[in-house]
């Protein structure tokens, strides 16, 4: 049986200045029906909020805009091209709002950028760069002597500009609608339905949506 409406409520969680936390998000220490499969937030050492993805990926959440349905989040170690290679968003409920699919060379020496080169100081060491070079047939066109292909990653951007983030910039990940449909546009609360159904299922209650 579920407990009081208390253990679900909506809060800020790891901090004052932390973003506000309501369904589908939850927090680990929160029971299982507050929170929607895949989109369980955790509360790091210095109270920071985190997005855990598969495989062993941790990022830090800045804002999560419910009702355009994205979270916008970055890298904590200003690094994010180190866990791109582990990234399996196909294995969670999110998606990058904009992408590009990167192959990463390292180098054993420098490359003039261009649009078809872009570095990553940080995981070139001195004499060895590394670059992040589109992995749309450009390849075979750029010269690449003297660099060894490390792996295939896509990177989150800006449509508008054309920037890539390898780093610590914020981007966009995106969830479905399906999710709660339309409780939302009829100024419902969404909530994960108690059902004995393998699929998770949500319902619509009534209350008042927080805005955001």
């Amino acid at each position: 049986m579920r407990g009081g409406r208390d253990e679900c409520m909506t809060s800020n969680g790891c901090g004052d200045q932390g973003p506000l936390i309501r369904f589908p998000f939850s927090l680990k220490h929160q029971p299982h029906h507050c929170g929607y499969p895949g989109f369980e937030l955790s509360c790091s050492e210095n109270n920071k909020t985190m997005l855990d993805l598969p495989v062993s990926v941790k990022l830090l959440v800045k804002k999560i805009a419910y009702k355009s349905r994205e979270i916008i989040v970055q890298d904590p170690d200003n690094c994010l091209a180190r866990q791109l290679r582990n990234l399996n968003l196909a294995a969670s409920p999110f998606l990058f709002k904009f992408e590009r699919d990167f192959t990463l060379f390292n180098c054993s020496s420098d490359k003039t950028e261009s649009s078809r080169f872009q570095s990553i100081p940080c995981l070139s060491i001195p004499g060895n760069p590394v670059y992040a070079v589109y992995s749309n047939g450009l390849v075979q066109y750029t010269d690449l002597s003297s660099c060894r292909r490390l792996y295939n990653a896509s990177a989150p951007g800006n449509r508008d500009y054309g920037d890539f983030m390898f780093n610590g910039s914020a981007f966009s990940l995106k969830w479905s609608k399906s999710i709660c449909g339309s409780c939302p546009e009829g100024g419902k609360i969404c909530r994960l339905k108690k059902s004995n159904s393998r699929e998770p299922e949500t319902e619509c209650i009534k209350g008042k949506e927080t805005a955001s």
